[in-house]
């Protein structure tokens, strides 16, 4: 029996290395598709980089961010689980989102950590 052996460039992969082979896979998928801004859900905040996420500088009256408890100064930090570590990171977590359902959104508000639910959706 032998090992199987994957060389991609200059990467080599020996035996079953699952988390080397994800990787090297991921490099060669397709990219996804475009993300059709009109079917994308508003939520209604203005953002900018902090360190460690992306500060809430505005929450858009009647706005899902509004219905969920946003406020201005909250430093969000995670959206459905996925850690968020400034404003280009929260618009890749809401460009794939649906616009259904709710989502789970984490804030830092006065140094303490606050879980919320963002409606997205009827």
């Amino acid at each position: 029996m032998g090992v199987p052996v994957i060389t991609a460039g200059d990467e080599v992969i020996v035996g079953f290395d699952r988390p080397r082979l994800e990787r090297l896979a991921s490099r060669f998928a397709p990219p996804p598709p475009p993300v059709d801004p009109a079917t994308r859900p508003r939520v209604g905040l203005r953002v900018k980089d902090v360190p460690g996420g992306a500060e809430v500088g505005g929450v858009r009256p009647g706005s899902p961010a509004e219905q969920a408890g946003v406020r201005v100064g909250d430093v969000v930090i995670e959206m459905n689980g996925k850690p968020i570590g400034s404003a280009a990171e929260l618009e890749t977590a809401l460009a794939s989102l649906t616009p259904e359902g709710t989502v789970a959104v984490q804030v830092r508000r006065n140094g303490k950590q606050v879980r919320l639910r963002m409606p997205l959706g009827e």
